[in-house]
């Protein structure tokens, strides 16, 4: 993923290069001197790319304090003394994934993360990071709060899912209930049932996301044209509808299309050529692909991939000037790794 990084001193810098110059899985994107903090800052909010701030709490307060407007889209913003020993994220610590990020970039250097989010400290079920987790959107935001609430008092607050979707196990102080019962803490949908609620209540509705995609590109294609050829390309649904993307391995560190997924709030999953080339159907083959990638095609198998069992595809390979997507539509599973 892209990481923005700002430092402030030769050791900052020294400490940011000892934790991003070998690391596979992050991409690294260093604050130019040349351009002003707070230009910088308000292009990583509008990308929603988070940012480390290494030096002082005071300064990233500052500097994000004009662009900070929605928990649910803000950057993931952390600090890190330049000592190494603390890693504090002091904004979106669950939907911008700043709380994770920052107990893996403490892992890796022995640092204490400081996490400050009541639900985490107090190791209860945060419905916004399931969410996240499951690809679901939020519907009746403020639900957020009164969830997460009873369950830091102790309270029991129930759950149910439309049939058709698997469930299991659930965490502690969650209780199902049918389908149909009137009033539920946490209701969850699909598009179509959300249409069709009725005089059903809930504090927190969640629609299921239940389209994935599958993407292969060329790496010099910039984020926005990755953006608009997908957008259409999508069969009769939007990006609202769409839990992830997956791709091949090849693409870890392209850039252009982290940005496109970072900006759109998709997370990607990457899969090995060995491992497309297992998924069983009828795809689109191409021997230059197979020459290029080691598999006959990524787009489809991708898109499976990440659907898992049960998924289908909805739309085959669709090619356009060095970009190609497949999408397709997935069982949901909810309280599943």
């Amino acid at each position: 993923m892209i990481i923005r990084v700002v430092t402030f001193t030769d050791q900052g810098e020294d400490l940011a290069h000892n934790l991003f110059d070998n690391w596979q899985e992050m991409i690294p994107q260093y604050h130019d001197k040349e351009v002003p903090l707070r230009d910088w800052t308000g292009e990583c909010f509008k990308l929603h790319l988070p940012i480390l701030f290494i030096g002082a709490c005071g300064i990233a307060v500052r500097t994000i304090a004009p662009f900070v407007q929605d928990k649910l889209q803000d950057s993931a913003v952390l600090v890190m003394d330049e000592a190494g020993e603390y890693v504090i994220p002091v904004l979106s610590g669950h939907m911008g994934g700043a709380n994770s990020l920052a107990v893996r970039i403490a892992s890796r250097l022995r640092a204490t993360p400081v996490i400050t989010t009541a639900t985490d400290v107090e190791g209860v079920f945060s419905v916004d990071v399931f969410a996240k987790k499951q690809g679901l959107r939020i519907v009746h935001r403020s639900g957020i709060k009164k969830v997460s609430a009873r369950l830091l008092r102790g309270e029991k607050v129930t759950i149910t899912w439309e049939d058709g979707f698997e469930g299991g196990t659930l965490p502690k102080g969650l209780v199902y209930v049918p389908e149909d019962t009137a009033y539920v803490g946490i209701r969850i949908v699909s598009e179509q049932g959300l249409a069709n609620l009725g005089e059903k209540t809930q504090d927190i509705l969640l629609v299921a996301k239940e389209y994935v995609l599958g993407i292969g590109c060329k790496r010099d294609k910039w984020y926005k044209e990755i953006d608009a050829f997908v957008q259409e390309n999508l069969p009769g649904i939007t990006l609202d509808q769409v839990a992830g993307i997956a791709t091949i391995d090849l693409k870890l560190r392209d850039a252009n299309l982290w940005t496109f997924a970072q900006y759109r709030f998709l997370p990607i999953t990457f899969y090995a050529a060995e491992e497309l080339g297992r998924v069983p159907g009828d795809f689109t083959e191409s021997e230059f692909v197979r020459e290029v990638t080691g598999v006959s095609n990524v787009c489809e198998r991708a898109a499976l991939c990440l659907a898992g069992e049960g998924g289908e595809l909805v739309l085959k390979k669709t090619a356009e000037n060095g970009m190609t997507l497949a999408v397709a539509k997935r069982k949901i599973k909810l309280f599943g790794e």
